[in-house]
């Protein structure tokens, strides 16, 4: 009964606020052994195909937090309608049926997972992520009964971090997941995302901001990684 009521409170708290707001799907792949350039080259096949079909596509190398040749393949869009007509699209496309038939399955690598999410920033776009950058998640669980408390704090650390010159954008698992938020600290390059950890380092704000809610207990970080859009 407890996590029927976490789900539905996730349910409440987030519904309202994502039927307007950007939607995004991540593939992760492991690449086969020597074949990484086939992989990611087969990718930007996709890409173009399902770009034609109306979602933004990124191309991510993993970095930290997963093993070396692990890849994300992230399509992103305006809003759930938009998602939907996409991949009504992407069914019945006979470009990309031939594009299934070009590969044999496992030849190049393996899907390791597949997640959707939506963000809980309304003004957001797909096409604000159009720009190469590196990134670094942090996956959370709410505590039960602490969803809107653990949200408010991050829109609190949010205001801060982006002092810093991160930006910082705060996802709603959908399919794929089981409730949890990704936190996802956005950065022109590594040297710009050394800086901005030495600045929160450094911030009394922040040092008072995590002194307040150390006690609060509204949820565990359960995964973290890192990585960087290559193309």
């Amino acid at each position: 009964m407890k996590k029927l009521n976490k789900i539905i409170l996730v349910l409440s708290l987030t519904t309202s606020s994502l039927v307007y707001s950007e939607v995004a799907e991540v593939f992760t792949w492991k690449a086969n052994p020597g074949k990484d350039a086939e992989l990611i080259q087969a990718f930007k096949e996709a890409a173009v195909i399902h770009e034609k079909e109306g979602a933004v596509v990124a191309i991510e190398a993993m970095n930290v937090g997963d093993t070396q040749g692990t890849y994300q393949y992230v399509m992103r869009w305006d809003n759930p309608v938009e998602w939907g007509k996409s991949k009504d699209k992407i069914n019945t496309s006979a470009e990309w049926a031939a594009f299934g038939q070009k590969y044999a399955p496992g030849s190049l690598g393996v899907m390791v997972s597949s997640l959707s999410g939506g963000n809980l920033d309304q003004s957001v776009k797909a096409t604000d992520f159009a720009d190469p950058f590196v990134y670094s998640v942090q996956v959370w669980e709410a505590t039960p009964g602490k969803v809107q408390e653990l949200v408010a704090n991050f829109m609190t650390a949010k205001s801060i971090i982006e002092q810093t010159g991160a930006r910082v954008e705060i996802y709603s698992e959908g399919t794929g997941g089981n409730g949890k938020f990704h936190y996802v600290l956005l950065y022109e390059n590594w040297t710009k995302m050394g800086e901005s950890y030495a600045a929160l380092g450094a911030s009394d704000e922040w040092a008072a901001f995590q002194a307040s809610t150390a006690q609060g207990n509204s949820g565990k970080l359960v995964s973290s990684h890192s990585g960087s859009v290559i193309e």
